[in-house]
């Protein structure tokens, strides 16, 4: 018999974050994250910032390094000059309301009019699965099953 550790629902979560972050690329719009905003003018500014918090972890992919906070449950995609989308900024942050989980976004787009809504487009697809597998994952851990 194997046994089995507590894995915080949150953890899980951010896990599935990180993963789609990864795989699914970000881009710009003017949907606004609810009571945050994206501080940050330039990419570089971005992460010369986030790489100074000891609580972030970051990996790059798909011409985007992904940085992840997870004191803050806030995911950040950043574009590298490689990717069609530069300069480009994506906030994500995790959102618990009345046992649902939702994603916050916010974007700064420095690309054309119409990448930069395609990109917008592509994180809200992105956004929707997030959210399906949280829901999914609180429906089971609510129901005791694992």
């Amino acid at each position: 018999m194997r046994a089995r550790y507590p894995v915080h629902p949150w953890l899980r979560v951010a896990a599935t974050v990180g993963l789609l972050a990864c795989v699914v690329p970000l881009q710009a719009g003017t949907q606004v994250a609810r009571g945050a905003s994206i501080p940050y003018a330039t990419p570089e500014e971005a992460l010369n910032a986030l790489r100074a918090l000891p609580q972030v972890r970051e990996r790059e992919e798909n011409d985007w390094v992904v940085l992840q906070d997870f004191q803050q449950k806030v995911f950040w995609s950043v574009t590298t000059p490689a990717n069609g989308w530069h300069p480009s900024i994506v906030r994500r942050e995790l959102v618990s309301h009345d046992g649902d989980v939702s994603v916050a976004m916010q974007v700064r787009c420095g690309a054309s009019r119409a990448a930069c809504d395609a990109l917008v487009e592509t994180f809200k697809a992105s956004n929707e699965s997030l959210h399906m597998r949280a829901k999914a994952m609180a429906d089971q851990q609510a129901s005791g099953q694992d």
